[in-house]
């Protein structure tokens, strides 16, 4: 395959492909500029604001923190657990506060 050939190939393939990824990172190599991989897959919407931003204080981030540690370690209770676990306490102050 010569030159001449190959560029048809690669047009053709080109013109064929509707994936906005493939062709920026094609953009990219032909610009020989770099494509950061997190812009290539941001979806194809206008996002609107609609919320104000919160911003964590240092209290509130380090709770965040610790929590999200704690599900890394596996540490936490499913749906289903914490039902029981809900059950379990209701039945004892039931009986707790029917003893009085």
């Amino acid at each position: 395959m010569n030159i001449a050939e190959l560029k048809l190939e690669i047009i053709a393939k080109i013109i064929d492909n509707n994936d906005l990824a493939t062709l920026t990172k094609i953009e990219a190599i032909l610009n020989n500029t770099s494509v950061n991989i997190l812009e290539l897959n941001e979806p194809q919407i206008t996002y609107v604001k609609t919320e104000k931003i919160l911003i964590l204080n240092e209290w509130q981030q380090k709770r965040i923190d610790i929590a999200l540690k704690q599900v890394e370690n596996g540490e936490y209770l499913t749906e289903e657990e914490a039902e029981k676990e809900i059950q379990i306490w209701f039945k004892e102050e039931e009986e707790r506060l029917g003893g009085q």
